[in-house]
Formats: structure tokens, sequence, C-alpha cells
């Protein structure tokens, strides 16, 4: 690192396991030279037809191709593209193969699961109109009980207001006011009376 330092060279440490999309080499470098390596296998071949690629042919096509790959305007349009320099996170976020995350949701009411059986062979058609028809029934018993909760909580409420609690005396303090002290009196004695 000292050494790249020194030569001007800075080293960039991208994330274990990225997408090739983020990677300066494979799209600028890499496929250049994999081009120019081809079209010297080709040309290689048409002179000896069908024969294999020995090493050091090999060696003189790779040479070949690696001037051709390995220029500084392809090492700069590597990174360019990638949108590593200059940095352009959108530019790495609009990747055609990053998508955004699908979140799937349930649906929540009887046109939705219809929805889903849209485009789907009848009988299919058919399953998801009785879904749709049984989670209808179940949104009208639902409806039902909780006006049903509504009410009974409205009577409790109302019932509870009715009524006067007696006083408890607090154990913190010594000796209760006078006004809870009548007020305890009064309730029994209106409970006598009843």
């Amino acid at each position: 690192m000292a050494t790249c330092f020194l030569n001007n060279v800075y080293c960039c440490y991208l994330p274990a396991h990225c997408s090739h999309g983020l990677q300066p080499l494979d799209n600028g470098v890499f496929n250049a030279s994999k081009a120019a390596y081809r079209k010297e296998l080709q040309k290689l071949t048409c002179l000896t037809d069908s024969a294999p690629v020995h090493k050091v042919n090999f060696i003189r096509a790779y040479a070949k191709a690696r001037e051709v790959g390995m220029t500084a305007k392809n090492i700069l349009s590597g990174w360019r593209v990638t949108g590593n320099w200059p940095i352009s996170r959108s530019k790495a976020l609009r990747h055609p193969e990053i998508h955004a995350d699908i979140v799937e949701t349930s649906p929540k009411n009887s046109r939705q699961i219809r929805d889903f059986g849209k485009n789907k062979t009848p009988g299919t058609r058919r399953r998801y109109a009785v879904i749709a028809r049984g989670f209808e029934a179940q949104e009208q018993t639902l409806a039902e009980h909780s006006n049903r909760i509504a009410k009974l909580e409205e009577e409790v409420a109302r019932l509870q207001r009715g009524k006067k609690r007696r006083a408890i005396p607090n154990p913190n303090r010594r000796f209760m006011t006078l006004s809870e002290a009548l007020v305890a009196e009064a309730i029994p004695k209106l409970k006598a009376k009843r």
C-alpha cells in the first residue's frame, strides 16, 4: 500500500461478493481484452484451421489482446461506467440487474383476492371468487361483532358512571379529610335505603 501511495496509486477496496456492476475491471478492461483475444484467436484459426491452441499461440494472442485492452482509456472508462469515479451512487443503483425489493402484502379486501384470479383458468377464477365471498362473509361478521362490542362497551361505561365508590383511606396519611369521611358514611346509608 505504501508503494501505491508513493506512486500516486489509490487502493480501492470493494465489498466482498458485490455485483460485477461495481467492478471497474469487469466493465472496462476485461471486456475490451476479451474481445481483442477472441479476434486474435479468430485470426489464428483462419491460419491453422482446427488445430488446438498451444501455449505459445495462447501467450502470443493474449499479449496482443492485453496491449489492446489494458489502456489508460479503458481503465478510466471502467471506473466511470461503474460510478466509482467520479463517485455516482445513483449510477450503481440504476444498474439493470439491481431490483428494488418487492414488498408482498396480504389482500385487504375481496376485490384484491379476485384480482389474483385474473388471467387464470376458469376453475382457478371460480376458486378465487369462492375465497372472495368467504372473505366478504368474514368481513361482515367482523363488522357485526365490532359493532356489538362498541355497544357493550358504551353500556358498561354508562353503568359505571352511576356508581359511587367508597372512599378508601390512604395509608400514607394519618387521617381522612372531613369530606371523605362524610362521603364514606353517606354511601352505605344510600345502599340500605334501596
